[in-house]
Protein backbone atom coordinates (compact mmCIF):
# COMPACT_ATOMS: atom_id res chain seq x y z
CA UNK A 1 0.00 0.00 0.00
CA UNK A 2 1.32 3.40 -1.01
CA UNK A 3 0.93 6.28 1.49
CA UNK A 4 0.61 9.78 1.14
CA UNK A 5 2.64 12.40 2.81
CA UNK A 6 0.18 14.17 5.11
CA UNK A 7 -0.15 17.91 5.39
CA UNK A 8 1.87 19.56 7.88
CA UNK A 9 -1.19 21.95 8.38
CA UNK A 10 -2.79 19.74 11.06
CA UNK A 11 -3.01 20.96 14.46
CA UNK A 12 -2.03 17.39 16.25
CA UNK A 13 0.59 14.95 15.80
CA UNK A 14 0.66 11.11 14.76
CA UNK A 15 3.35 8.77 16.40
CA UNK A 16 5.00 7.22 13.18
CA UNK A 17 2.82 3.67 13.84
CA UNK A 18 -0.45 6.06 13.94
CA UNK A 19 0.59 7.68 10.59
CA UNK A 20 1.42 4.72 8.84
CA UNK A 21 -1.98 3.37 9.98
CA UNK A 22 -3.99 6.31 9.11
CA UNK A 23 -2.80 7.87 5.76
CA UNK A 24 -5.15 7.65 2.77
CA UNK A 25 -3.90 4.96 0.91
CA UNK A 26 -3.56 5.79 -3.15
CA UNK A 27 -4.00 3.74 -6.03
CA UNK A 28 -1.02 1.83 -7.84
CA UNK A 29 -1.45 4.46 -10.86
CA UNK A 30 -1.37 7.34 -8.20
CA UNK A 31 1.81 9.02 -7.15
CA UNK A 32 2.59 10.38 -3.76
CA UNK A 33 2.49 13.84 -2.93
CA UNK A 34 6.07 15.25 -2.64
CA UNK A 35 6.46 17.86 0.16
CA UNK A 36 9.99 18.86 0.03
CA UNK A 37 11.60 22.51 1.27
CA UNK A 38 10.36 23.80 -1.64
CA UNK A 39 7.07 23.52 -0.66
CA UNK A 40 7.69 25.24 2.87
CA UNK A 41 8.89 28.58 1.24
CA UNK A 42 5.39 29.99 2.42
CA UNK A 43 5.06 31.51 5.88
CA UNK A 44 5.39 28.95 8.70
CA UNK A 45 2.96 28.17 10.66
CA UNK A 46 4.82 28.13 13.78
CA UNK A 47 6.78 31.51 12.93
CA UNK A 48 10.26 32.35 11.82
CA UNK A 49 13.06 32.32 14.11
CA UNK A 50 14.99 34.60 11.74
CA UNK A 51 12.04 37.46 13.09
CA UNK A 52 13.00 36.92 16.85
CA UNK A 53 15.99 38.76 18.60
CA UNK A 54 18.90 36.33 18.96
CA UNK A 55 19.49 35.02 22.13
CA UNK A 56 23.63 33.72 22.28
CA UNK A 57 23.66 30.34 23.88
CA UNK A 58 25.56 29.97 26.40
CA UNK A 59 28.30 27.34 25.12
CA UNK A 60 30.62 27.11 28.08
CA UNK A 61 27.22 25.92 29.95
CA UNK A 62 26.47 23.18 27.74
CA UNK A 63 30.05 21.77 27.40
CA UNK A 64 30.85 17.99 29.48
CA UNK A 65 33.09 17.87 32.18
CA UNK A 66 35.68 16.91 30.48
CA UNK A 67 34.96 19.32 27.42
CA UNK A 68 35.90 21.95 29.96
CA UNK A 69 38.95 20.52 30.90
CA UNK A 70 40.72 20.34 27.77
CA UNK A 71 42.48 23.10 26.62
CA UNK A 72 45.44 23.81 23.92
CA UNK A 73 48.37 21.23 25.59
CA UNK A 74 51.41 23.33 27.03
CA UNK A 75 53.84 22.13 23.91
CA UNK A 76 52.04 23.51 21.77
CA UNK A 77 51.79 26.84 23.51
CA UNK A 78 55.56 26.55 23.81
CA UNK A 79 55.66 26.12 20.42
CA UNK A 80 53.44 28.82 19.42
CA UNK A 81 55.00 31.35 21.22
CA UNK A 82 58.32 31.10 19.04
CA UNK A 83 56.33 31.24 15.72
CA UNK A 84 56.99 34.40 13.30
CA UNK A 85 60.62 35.31 14.51
CA UNK A 86 62.67 35.98 11.60
CA UNK A 87 65.59 33.47 11.52
CA UNK A 88 64.11 31.23 14.28
CA UNK A 89 66.35 27.75 14.00
CA UNK A 90 63.40 24.81 15.07
CA UNK A 91 64.85 22.04 17.22
CA UNK A 92 61.38 21.93 19.12
CA UNK A 93 59.18 19.72 17.07
CA UNK A 94 58.56 15.96 16.95
CA UNK A 95 57.76 16.11 13.08
CA UNK A 96 59.48 14.30 10.58
CA UNK A 97 61.78 15.17 7.88
CA UNK A 98 60.08 15.34 4.50
CA UNK A 99 63.22 14.31 3.11
CA UNK A 100 62.49 10.65 4.24
CA UNK A 101 59.10 9.81 3.49
CA UNK A 102 58.45 7.27 0.90
CA UNK A 103 56.18 8.54 -1.57
CA UNK A 104 58.03 11.38 -4.55
CA UNK A 105 54.80 11.50 -6.61
CA UNK A 106 51.15 10.88 -6.87
CA UNK A 107 48.10 10.83 -9.75
CA UNK A 108 44.79 10.02 -9.04
CA UNK A 109 42.49 9.17 -12.72
CA UNK A 110 39.03 10.55 -12.15
CA UNK A 111 35.92 8.49 -13.74
CA UNK A 112 35.53 10.75 -16.89
CA UNK A 113 39.38 9.89 -17.64
CA UNK A 114 41.28 13.19 -16.29
CA UNK A 115 44.24 13.01 -13.60
CA UNK A 116 44.70 15.24 -10.76
CA UNK A 117 48.28 15.66 -10.00
CA UNK A 118 49.00 15.88 -6.68
CA UNK A 119 53.13 15.73 -6.90
CA UNK A 120 54.43 19.11 -6.06
CA UNK A 121 56.34 18.95 -2.98
CA UNK A 122 54.46 20.87 -0.86
CA UNK A 123 51.15 19.09 -1.21
CA UNK A 124 53.50 15.62 -1.27
CA UNK A 125 54.76 16.73 1.99
CA UNK A 126 51.17 17.95 3.18
CA UNK A 127 50.25 14.36 2.29
CA UNK A 128 52.14 12.67 4.33
CA UNK A 129 53.46 15.09 7.44
CA UNK A 130 50.99 15.31 10.88
CA UNK A 131 48.21 17.73 10.45
CA UNK A 132 49.60 21.04 11.31
CA UNK A 133 47.03 23.12 11.41
CA UNK A 134 44.75 22.40 14.18
CA UNK A 135 41.19 22.42 11.96
CA UNK A 136 42.40 20.81 8.93
CA UNK A 137 44.34 21.18 5.67
CA UNK A 138 44.54 24.91 4.16
CA UNK A 139 43.02 24.26 1.06
CA UNK A 140 40.59 22.10 2.08
CA UNK A 141 39.51 23.69 5.12
CA UNK A 142 39.23 26.57 3.10
CA UNK A 143 36.90 25.26 0.48
CA UNK A 144 34.70 23.76 3.52
CA UNK A 145 34.38 27.00 4.78
CA UNK A 146 33.19 28.30 1.68
CA UNK A 147 31.17 26.23 0.62
CA UNK A 148 29.18 26.04 3.79
CA UNK A 149 28.99 30.44 3.69
CA UNK A 150 27.34 29.58 0.24
CA UNK A 151 24.92 26.94 1.31
CA UNK A 152 23.84 27.46 4.92
CA UNK A 153 24.95 31.22 5.48
CA UNK A 154 25.60 30.80 8.90
CA UNK A 155 24.64 33.48 10.77
CA UNK A 156 26.07 33.83 13.86
CA UNK A 157 29.78 33.31 13.18
CA UNK A 158 30.15 30.17 13.00
CA UNK A 159 33.52 28.18 12.55
CA UNK A 160 34.31 25.03 10.43
CA UNK A 161 36.72 22.22 11.66
CA UNK A 162 37.88 19.31 9.11
CA UNK A 163 36.69 15.47 10.77
CA UNK A 164 36.97 11.88 10.27
CA UNK A 165 33.51 11.45 8.94
CA UNK A 166 30.37 11.90 10.83
CA UNK A 167 30.96 8.86 13.17
CA UNK A 168 34.11 10.15 14.47
CA UNK A 169 32.49 13.56 14.66
CA UNK A 170 29.25 12.63 16.16
CA UNK A 171 31.45 10.70 19.14
CA UNK A 172 33.59 13.44 19.74
CA UNK A 173 30.38 15.95 20.01
CA UNK A 174 28.49 13.73 22.46
CA UNK A 175 31.86 13.17 24.22
CA UNK A 176 31.89 17.22 24.40
CA UNK A 177 28.21 18.16 25.07
CA UNK A 178 27.09 15.11 27.27
CA UNK A 179 27.99 13.23 31.09
CA UNK A 180 27.58 10.34 32.00
CA UNK A 181 24.36 10.03 33.08
CA UNK A 182 22.91 12.52 30.94
CA UNK A 183 20.26 12.44 27.83
CA UNK A 184 19.21 13.41 24.46
CA UNK A 185 16.72 13.98 22.59
CA UNK A 186 16.27 11.87 19.02
CA UNK A 187 13.45 10.58 16.89
CA UNK A 188 12.12 7.67 18.55
CA UNK A 189 13.33 5.56 15.23
CA UNK A 190 17.13 6.53 14.66
CA UNK A 191 20.58 5.69 13.61
CA UNK A 192 21.31 2.38 15.14
CA UNK A 193 25.14 2.97 15.78
CA UNK A 194 24.38 5.99 17.44
CA UNK A 195 21.95 4.14 19.86
CA UNK A 196 24.29 0.87 20.57
CA UNK A 197 28.16 2.62 19.86
CA UNK A 198 27.85 5.87 21.57
CA UNK A 199 24.78 6.47 23.57
CA UNK A 200 24.73 3.00 25.96
CA UNK A 201 28.55 2.10 26.17
CA UNK A 202 29.09 5.78 27.29
CA UNK A 203 26.12 5.78 29.90
CA UNK A 204 24.43 8.40 28.44
CA UNK A 205 20.55 7.92 28.02
CA UNK A 206 18.38 8.03 24.40
CA UNK A 207 15.12 9.56 24.72
CA UNK A 208 12.37 8.96 22.13
CA UNK A 209 10.55 11.77 20.72
CA UNK A 210 6.99 10.12 18.67
CA UNK A 211 7.84 10.92 14.97
CA UNK A 212 5.49 11.34 12.30
CA UNK A 213 6.20 10.74 8.22
CA UNK A 214 8.37 14.14 8.20
CA UNK A 215 10.28 13.18 11.67
CA UNK A 216 9.70 14.68 15.53
CA UNK A 217 6.65 16.87 16.00
CA UNK A 218 7.39 20.35 17.66
CA UNK A 219 4.35 19.19 19.74
CA UNK A 220 5.72 16.02 20.71
CA UNK A 221 8.83 17.22 21.98
CA UNK A 222 7.40 19.75 24.17
CA UNK A 223 5.14 17.26 25.43
CA UNK A 224 8.13 14.74 26.22
CA UNK A 225 10.13 17.62 28.10
CA UNK A 226 6.82 18.81 29.53
CA UNK A 227 6.46 15.16 31.03
CA UNK A 228 10.02 14.71 32.38
CA UNK A 229 9.27 18.04 33.80
CA UNK A 230 6.30 16.64 35.73
CA UNK A 231 8.40 13.61 36.71
CA UNK A 232 10.98 15.42 38.06
CA UNK A 233 13.60 13.75 36.13
CA UNK A 234 16.58 15.65 34.53
CA UNK A 235 15.98 17.24 31.21
CA UNK A 236 17.91 16.50 28.26
CA UNK A 237 20.76 18.42 27.36
CA UNK A 238 21.11 17.84 23.37
CA UNK A 239 18.62 17.10 20.47
CA UNK A 240 19.62 14.95 17.64
CA UNK A 241 18.21 15.06 14.25
CA UNK A 242 18.59 13.55 10.72
CA UNK A 243 16.76 16.06 8.66
CA UNK A 244 17.12 14.50 5.06
CA UNK A 245 16.73 11.22 3.82
CA UNK A 246 17.14 9.70 7.80
CA UNK A 247 18.20 6.78 8.65
CA UNK A 248 15.79 4.69 8.79
CA UNK A 249 13.06 6.36 8.24
CA UNK A 250 14.07 8.24 5.38
CA UNK A 251 11.92 11.53 5.95
CA UNK A 252 12.65 15.03 4.96
CA UNK A 253 11.81 17.47 7.50
CA UNK A 254 10.05 20.59 6.15
CA UNK A 255 11.51 24.27 6.91
CA UNK A 256 8.33 24.68 8.84
CA UNK A 257 8.79 21.78 11.02
CA UNK A 258 12.83 22.84 11.17
CA UNK A 259 11.74 26.35 12.11
CA UNK A 260 9.17 25.32 15.04
CA UNK A 261 11.69 22.76 16.02
CA UNK A 262 14.58 25.47 16.47
CA UNK A 263 11.86 27.53 18.10
CA UNK A 264 11.59 24.59 20.99
CA UNK A 265 15.00 24.29 21.47
CA UNK A 266 15.52 28.00 21.63
CA UNK A 267 12.80 27.76 24.93
CA UNK A 268 14.24 24.91 26.49
CA UNK A 269 17.65 25.59 25.85
CA UNK A 270 18.79 22.51 23.77
CA UNK A 271 21.97 22.19 21.70
CA UNK A 272 21.33 20.58 18.81
CA UNK A 273 22.88 18.30 16.64
CA UNK A 274 22.34 18.43 13.33
CA UNK A 275 23.79 15.23 11.36
CA UNK A 276 23.34 15.70 7.44
CA UNK A 277 25.15 13.01 5.89
CA UNK A 278 21.96 12.36 2.98
CA UNK A 279 22.01 16.50 2.38
CA UNK A 280 23.05 16.05 -1.13
CA UNK A 281 21.02 12.70 -1.47
CA UNK A 282 17.41 14.21 -2.75
CA UNK A 283 15.65 13.71 -5.35
CA UNK A 284 12.52 14.73 -5.18
CA UNK A 285 9.66 13.03 -7.46
CA UNK A 286 7.70 15.22 -8.98
CA UNK A 287 10.95 17.52 -10.38
CA UNK A 288 14.26 17.78 -11.88
CA UNK A 289 17.13 16.25 -8.95
CA UNK A 290 18.37 19.55 -7.23
CA UNK A 291 21.98 19.64 -8.09
CA UNK A 292 23.61 21.71 -5.42
CA UNK A 293 22.05 24.80 -5.58
CA UNK A 294 18.24 23.61 -4.86
CA UNK A 295 19.07 21.41 -1.57
CA UNK A 296 17.03 23.49 0.62
CA UNK A 297 17.17 25.11 4.67
CA UNK A 298 19.10 23.70 7.15
CA UNK A 299 18.94 24.06 11.01
CA UNK A 300 22.39 25.72 10.45
CA UNK A 301 21.06 28.54 8.63
CA UNK A 302 18.78 29.34 11.37
CA UNK A 303 20.93 29.22 14.19
CA UNK A 304 21.25 32.79 14.97
CA UNK A 305 22.21 31.93 18.41
CA UNK A 306 24.79 29.48 18.14
CA UNK A 307 23.27 25.98 19.28
CA UNK A 308 23.26 24.25 16.33
CA UNK A 309 26.45 21.80 15.84
CA UNK A 310 25.94 20.63 11.60
CA UNK A 311 27.87 17.74 11.24
CA UNK A 312 28.39 17.05 7.07
CA UNK A 313 30.39 13.78 5.23
CA UNK A 314 31.70 13.26 2.07
CA UNK A 315 30.89 9.95 2.37
CA UNK A 316 27.90 9.57 0.95
CA UNK A 317 28.45 12.04 -2.16
CA UNK A 318 32.22 11.27 -2.94
CA UNK A 319 33.19 7.49 -1.24
CA UNK A 320 33.42 6.62 2.03
CA UNK A 321 36.77 5.45 2.25
CA UNK A 322 38.00 8.80 2.73
CA UNK A 323 36.94 9.26 6.00
CA UNK A 324 36.41 12.87 5.60
CA UNK A 325 33.55 15.52 7.11
CA UNK A 326 33.20 18.92 8.17
CA UNK A 327 32.23 20.50 11.25
CA UNK A 328 30.36 23.68 11.29
CA UNK A 329 29.90 25.22 14.89
CA UNK A 330 30.23 28.29 17.30
CA UNK A 331 33.88 29.00 17.81
CA UNK A 332 34.19 27.81 21.32
CA UNK A 333 32.56 24.76 20.76
CA UNK A 334 34.64 24.51 17.55
CA UNK A 335 37.56 25.09 19.63
CA UNK A 336 36.60 22.86 22.40
CA UNK A 337 36.42 20.11 19.68
CA UNK A 338 39.66 20.16 17.92
CA UNK A 339 41.31 19.64 21.28
CA UNK A 340 39.24 16.84 21.99
CA UNK A 341 40.42 15.46 18.04
CA UNK A 342 43.86 16.43 18.66
CA UNK A 343 44.30 14.66 21.75
CA UNK A 344 42.65 10.99 20.52
CA UNK A 345 43.33 11.22 16.80
CA UNK A 346 45.91 13.87 15.91
CA UNK A 347 43.17 15.21 13.06
CA UNK A 348 41.90 13.68 9.97
CA UNK A 349 43.98 11.68 7.40
CA UNK A 350 46.67 14.12 5.89
CA UNK A 351 46.39 11.95 2.00
CA UNK A 352 43.05 11.90 1.74
CA UNK A 353 42.62 15.75 2.97
CA UNK A 354 44.69 16.64 0.13
CA UNK A 355 43.41 14.51 -2.36
CA UNK A 356 39.77 15.86 -1.93
CA UNK A 357 40.67 19.55 -1.60
CA UNK A 358 42.56 19.29 -5.14
CA UNK A 359 38.98 17.39 -6.38
CA UNK A 360 37.26 19.98 -4.82
CA UNK A 361 39.28 22.85 -6.86
CA UNK A 362 39.48 20.77 -10.04
CA UNK A 363 35.68 20.48 -10.31
CA UNK A 364 34.85 24.35 -8.78
CA UNK A 365 31.15 24.44 -8.28
CA UNK A 366 29.92 23.54 -11.65
CA UNK A 367 31.66 20.74 -11.73
CA UNK A 368 30.27 19.38 -8.11
CA UNK A 369 27.25 20.61 -9.32
CA UNK A 370 27.27 18.11 -12.34
CA UNK A 371 28.62 15.52 -10.06
CA UNK A 372 25.64 15.69 -7.35
CA UNK A 373 22.77 15.86 -10.51
CA UNK A 374 24.33 12.43 -11.76
CA UNK A 375 24.68 10.90 -8.42
CA UNK A 376 21.24 12.06 -7.50
CA UNK A 377 19.37 10.81 -10.96
CA UNK A 378 21.36 7.27 -9.82
CA UNK A 379 19.37 7.24 -6.68
CA UNK A 380 15.85 8.64 -7.54
CA UNK A 381 16.13 5.70 -10.68
CA UNK A 382 16.76 3.24 -7.85
CA UNK A 383 14.18 4.64 -5.58
CA UNK A 384 11.30 4.68 -7.87
CA UNK A 385 12.34 0.78 -9.18
CA UNK A 386 11.89 0.06 -5.52
CA UNK A 387 8.79 1.88 -4.88
CA UNK A 388 7.35 0.56 -8.36
CA UNK A 389 8.59 -2.73 -7.79
CA UNK A 390 6.64 -2.50 -4.04
CA UNK A 391 3.56 -1.84 -5.83
CA UNK A 392 3.90 -4.74 -8.33
CA UNK A 393 4.28 -6.96 -5.40
CA UNK A 394 3.52 -6.15 -2.39
CA UNK A 395 -0.03 -4.85 -2.50
CA UNK A 396 -2.17 -5.42 0.43
CA UNK A 397 1.20 -7.40 2.51
CA UNK A 398 3.08 -4.00 3.63
CA UNK A 399 2.59 0.04 3.53
CA UNK A 400 5.63 2.46 2.61
CA UNK A 401 6.21 5.64 2.09
CA UNK A 402 8.51 6.58 -1.15
CA UNK A 403 11.71 7.74 -0.45
CA UNK A 404 12.78 11.08 -1.58
CA UNK A 405 16.42 10.99 -0.06
CA UNK A 406 18.75 8.93 1.44
CA UNK A 407 19.57 5.00 1.14
CA UNK A 408 16.18 3.46 2.45
CA UNK A 409 12.84 2.77 2.31
CA UNK A 410 11.19 2.48 5.38
CA UNK A 411 8.30 -0.30 5.52
CA UNK A 412 5.20 -1.53 7.60
CA UNK A 413 4.71 -5.49 7.12
CA UNK A 414 1.04 -6.30 6.98
CA UNK A 415 -1.15 -8.98 6.13
CA UNK A 416 -1.41 -10.35 9.99
CA UNK A 417 2.33 -9.66 10.57
CA UNK A 418 2.95 -8.49 14.10
CA UNK A 419 6.94 -8.10 14.16
CA UNK A 420 9.51 -8.30 11.83
CA UNK A 421 11.32 -11.06 13.69
CA UNK A 422 8.84 -13.53 12.87
CA UNK A 423 10.08 -13.48 9.20
CA UNK A 424 13.74 -14.01 9.96
CA UNK A 425 13.84 -17.18 8.99
CA UNK A 426 11.40 -17.53 5.92
CA UNK A 427 13.92 -13.64 4.78
CA UNK A 428 16.95 -17.07 4.79
CA UNK A 429 14.74 -19.47 3.51
CA UNK A 430 13.99 -16.84 0.14
CA UNK A 431 17.40 -15.69 0.27
CA UNK A 432 16.43 -12.40 0.84
CA UNK A 433 17.76 -9.86 3.46
CA UNK A 434 16.11 -6.61 5.15
CA UNK A 435 16.72 -4.88 8.57
CA UNK A 436 14.16 -5.40 11.27
CA UNK A 437 12.92 -2.31 12.37
CA UNK A 438 13.25 -2.50 16.00
CA UNK A 439 17.11 -2.09 15.23
CA UNK A 440 17.20 1.50 14.83
CA UNK A 441 14.58 2.31 18.00
CA UNK A 442 15.99 4.59 20.13
CA UNK A 443 15.75 2.74 23.17
CA UNK A 444 17.64 0.22 21.44
CA UNK A 445 17.42 -3.00 19.43
CA UNK A 446 15.27 -5.20 21.47
CA UNK A 447 12.01 -2.93 22.42
CA UNK A 448 9.83 -4.33 24.71
CA UNK A 449 6.44 -4.06 22.24
CA UNK A 450 6.14 -5.50 18.98
CA UNK A 451 7.99 -3.55 16.14
CA UNK A 452 6.78 -4.97 12.57
CA UNK A 453 8.53 -2.34 10.29
CA UNK A 454 11.30 -3.35 8.36
CA UNK A 455 14.30 -0.99 6.65
CA UNK A 456 15.16 -2.00 2.93
CA UNK A 457 18.08 -0.33 0.63
CA UNK A 458 18.11 0.70 -2.84
CA UNK A 459 21.31 1.28 -3.47
CA UNK A 460 23.37 -1.86 -2.33
CA UNK A 461 21.89 -4.78 -4.79
CA UNK A 462 22.39 -4.69 -8.47
CA UNK A 463 19.39 -2.60 -10.29
CA UNK A 464 18.08 -5.96 -11.93
CA UNK A 465 18.11 -7.48 -8.56
CA UNK A 466 16.15 -5.58 -6.70
CA UNK A 467 12.46 -6.48 -7.91
CA UNK A 468 13.61 -10.03 -7.44
CA UNK A 469 14.09 -9.18 -3.87
CA UNK A 470 11.03 -7.21 -3.58
CA UNK A 471 8.99 -10.71 -4.79
CA UNK A 472 11.00 -12.69 -2.88
CA UNK A 473 10.14 -10.14 -0.05
CA UNK A 474 6.25 -10.79 -0.71
CA UNK A 475 6.75 -14.37 -0.52
CA UNK A 476 7.90 -14.19 2.93
CA UNK A 477 5.42 -12.26 3.89
CA UNK A 478 2.92 -14.96 2.48
CA UNK A 479 4.56 -17.86 4.00
CA UNK A 480 4.36 -16.22 7.38
CA UNK A 481 0.90 -15.26 6.96
CA UNK A 482 0.13 -19.41 6.16
CA UNK A 483 1.98 -20.61 9.44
Amino acid sequence: MLLTRRSLQSSCFWPLSLALNTLRPLSTSSRARVVSMKDSTRQPKHGNPEADKATPCNIEHHLSKEASARTLSSLSKFIFSFSGIPGMVGLHGGLPPPSIFPFKAMKVQLEDGTWLDMSAKDKMDAAQQYNTNGRGYVPLLDWATQHTQTLHAPPAGQQVVITSGSNHAIDMVLCCLLNRGDSLLCDEYTYSHLVEAMVGPKGYNAVPVPMDEFGMTPESLAKTMQDLTAKGAPLPKVLYLVPNGQNPVSYIAPLERRQALYRMCRKYDLMIVEDDPYFYLQFPYDRDVPGLWKLGRSYLSLDTDGRVVRLDSFAKFLAPGFRLGWLTAHPTFVDKLTFHMHSTALGPCSTTQVMIAELMQHWGAEGLDSHLKSLQTVYKRRAQLMHNSAQQYLQRLASWLPPEAGMFMWMKLEGGVKDADDIIDALKDEQVAVVPGRISHCNGPRPAFPCPYVRLSFVMAPEEDIPKGMQRLANVIKKVQTT
